[in-house]
């Protein structure tokens, strides 16, 4: 019997209050990717997960 192994790391919950903190000072998802060493998609997929939005919203004048 063969017991498949998780290959992909975790989200522990220091890494989820990471994404959330910089979801909300609104830092693009690439450098969110390249800080935390994870794809773009997965941190887009977790921030869905979450509710998180990882749009940048518009500098007002």
């Amino acid at each position: 019997m063969t017991i498949k192994q998780d290959l992909e790391p975790t989200w522990t919950i220091e890494a989820i209050d990471r994404l959330r903190e910089l979801a909300v000072e609104h830092v693009p998802a690439d450098i969110i990717a390249t800080a935390m060493h994870r794809p773009e998609a997965e941190i887009r997929q977790k921030a869905a997960e979450l509710g998180l939005s990882l749009e940048i919203e518009p500098m007002t004048p």
